[in-house]
């Protein structure tokens, strides 16, 4: 059983305004055991000094993708499955050490990934996964070509791993309790367009309402959640009609629909970091000519939506949705989200907002007795600077998960 003491420096908890000086914080067996305002003491204990900087727990990301890093999706079936997870290990381990802990996988990270992951055979933060993502035909996350004429397009590749393509009530159903056999953390669900699949318009609707309703009712059966992709309004409005618990994205959200959506207590988990980065670099994306003409749509409208959650009540998450060679810029959305909310508030999305939509309240998100030991030390205050947690973690002097040191460099 491992104890430490972290002491000497100053305590983030999210929900406060301000950090917290003078507090001492026990680590037992890879949970926090106590937070006191008095000297800890322990003969077995060790003492770790952190030289008066700031002591926070880790970063929650509530929507990456590990598996897509491949410059074309539609080409990523040339990838063997071996390859892709190897891969995925590597961008894992980067977001690791950026500071993210904790991540919420939604498409294509199965509970292969999260065992091997729990087992200890690759270094990657705490992963919850959707498993498959379930698509209508033609709908975000159908990524054949139109020049594609067979069904059996996904068959022995990575692309087997992002999606399944289910029509109807019957095969709704069956995609969806499926998923729940894997063992899925959540179930994902595409209602509006998007940006990365060739076909489709962002402001389509998605899934009849019956099949929408049926997604939700199978997955709470297994108390399991339903997140869904949503841009548009109708979209959203139809998902939060049908149960979904989580929006992703919601960058076309109208003021009567935040609404509904804050009475419902759903969350908004925007990705405004990946429209920013497609549109700073241009073809170096690996975006296609129409993929980056739909994300100039949803890129001038990210930080409206934003507001308008804001002002209705909404709880906000933080997600990047990053893929790709653009993986690196995971904490740049930090200051990017900082344009409509406060410091604190970003924080907050990012640690115990993240841990609510995880349903891991008190477990993740911050230091308190009995969470999980993920944790981070760093240097500067993050309330007066997010960029302390820019440029791949440099300020990051220790990262810790569950107990386990992933980077110390203190003395």
């Amino acid at each position: 059983m491992t104890t430490m003491i972290f002491h000497g420096g100053k305590l983030l908890n999210p929900r406060k305004p301000e950090l917290q000086e003078g507090l001492e914080v026990l680590i037992e067996d890879g949970l926090v055991k106590e937070v006191s305002d008095t000297p800890l003491k322990s003969d077995t204990a060790q003492r770790i000094d952190l030289g008066g900087r700031t002591l926070c727990p880790g970063l929650i990301d509530a929507h990456v993708h590990m598996f897509m890093n491949e410059m074309n999706l539609g080409l990523a079936r040339t990838v063997p499955i071996t390859y892709a997870s190897a891969k995925a290990a590597f961008v894992l381990k980067g977001m690791l050490m950026r500071g993210f802990t904790t991540v919420r996988d939604m498409g294509g990270g199965d509970y292969g990934m999260r065992d091997a992951s729990d087992a200890g055979y690759i270094e990657t933060p705490r992963l919850f996964v959707s498993n498959r993502f379930i698509t209508q035909t033609g709908g975000h996350g159908d990524f054949r070509e139109r020049s594609v004429v067979n069904e059996d397009y996904a068959c022995c590749s990575a692309s087997e791993l992002f999606t399944i393509v289910a029509d109807g009530l019957p095969e709704v159903l069956k995609a969806v309790r499926n998923e729940l056999r894997k063992s899925a953390d959540q179930i994902k669900v595409m209602l509006s367009g998007g940006v990365a699949s060739p076909n489709d318009p962002l402001n389509s609707l998605q899934y009849r309402m019956d099949e929408l309703q049926a997604i939700v009712e199978e997955a709470e059966r297994w108390g399991v959640y339903v997140a869904g992709h949503a841009y548009s309004d109708d979209a959203i409005r139809r998902g939060l009609e049908a149960g979904i618990r989580t929006i992703e994205h919601g960058n076309f959200i109208q003021p009567e629909t935040a609404r509904d959506m804050a009475q419902r207590d759903a969350y908004l988990v925007p990705t405004l970091i990946t429209y920013e980065i497609t549109k700073r670099l241009g073809a170096a994306s690996g975006k296609s000519a129409d993929s980056r003409a739909k994300n100039d749509l949803v890129h001038a409208a990210g930080l409206e939506s934003l507001e308008i959650c804001r002002a209705a009540g909404v709880p906000i998450g933080y997600g990047t949705d990053l893929s790709m060679h653009t993986q690196q810029w995971q904490c740049d959305g930090l200051a990017l989200q900082a344009e409509v909310m406060s410091p604190q508030g970003v924080i907050a999305a990012a640690t115990i907002t993240n841990a609510q939509v995880l349903r891991q309240e008190g477990k993740l998100g911050e230091l308190v007795p009995g969470a999980h030991a993920d944790l981070l030390v760093v240097d500067g205050d993050p309330y007066k600077d997010l960029s302390v947690f820019a440029d791949g973690g440099p300020n990051l002097a220790a990262i810790m998960k569950g107990g386990v040191f992933y980077k110390n460099t203190l003395a």
